[in-house]
């Protein structure tokens, strides 16, 4: 799926503006940072305006277009992080929101994570928590089904156990591991949930013929759900993660 950058800022700007409070975790004494899912780069851009030397990534080229647009004295890579090589470079923290979840090869993610981080190094990071859009998906997979198709979630969201256990046998130190809700407000009124579902959803609404109808039944059964007097209230849980490289 390639990103629609310009929608990303000004329909979806939840996505960063949640992670800002994630920038809190970076420890004073670290240097380098490794930003991967950097999107537009506005984090990126924050991180090094707290004085720290940081590299942006993101397999998305419209993304990382965007962020070099934006914040062109800053240094942004186009790539997958586990394909790509960032020539023996090493870390002090490695930094990501809202981006693991579109990664369903964990284990190789958290051991080339490990390599990167030097060692006393800090991943820190937040994504999709187990239950993550719920009844969103729940809905969608409902309407593919009665299209004759099956919905596949490409999302891994997993509970705080799962996943510190994976950190662990990876060599990582828990420092701080926890789930929460976050209901997330959508923006441009009834529009709202619709203008997800194309961003999120795209590839399986790429493959229907009648999207639009998909889209009405979507938001006639999720009303009475997700409806809050004038916007839409995503159901959202996450799980925010700090480690430290053993």
């Amino acid at each position: 799926m390639e990103w629609n950058a310009d929608d990303y800022d000004h329909k979806h700007d939840f996505v960063f503006k949640y992670g800002e409070k994630l920038l809190d975790y970076l420890p004073s004494e670290a240097n380098k940072v490794l930003d991967i899912g950097c999107g537009t780069g506005e984090l990126t851009a924050q991180i090094a305006a707290r004085g720290y030397e940081v590299k942006g990534i993101d397999q998305s080229e419209n993304m990382v277009q965007k962020a070099q647009l934006n914040f062109p004295n800053l240094d942004f890579v186009q790539g997958d992080i586990l394909k790509m090589s960032l020539a023996k470079e090493s870390f002090d923290t490695v930094f990501s929101n809202a981006v693991f979840h579109w990664i369903n090869d964990q284990p190789k993610l958290v051991e080339r994570i490990h390599t990167m981080l030097k060692p006393g190094g800090l991943l820190i990071c937040e994504f999709g928590a187990k239950g993550n859009i719920d009844a969103i998906s729940t809905a969608f997979s409902i309407e593919l089904n009665l299209l004759g198709k099956t919905y596949q979630s490409p999302f891994y969201f997993p509970s705080v156990s799962e996943y510190t256990a994976l950190l662990k046998q990876n060599n990582f130190e828990i420092i701080t591991a926890y789930e929460y809700a976050r209901p997330t407000t959508l923006k441009d009124g009834y529009s709202g949930l619709r203008n997800w579902v194309k961003q999120f959803f795209a590839t399986d609404l790429a493959k229907l013929d009648n999207s639009d109808t998909v889209l009405e039944h979507l938001e006639d059964n999720l009303k009475d759900k997700l409806w809050k007097e004038d916007h839409w209230e995503a159901d959202y849980r996450r799980i925010r993660v700090v480690a430290k490289n053993i």
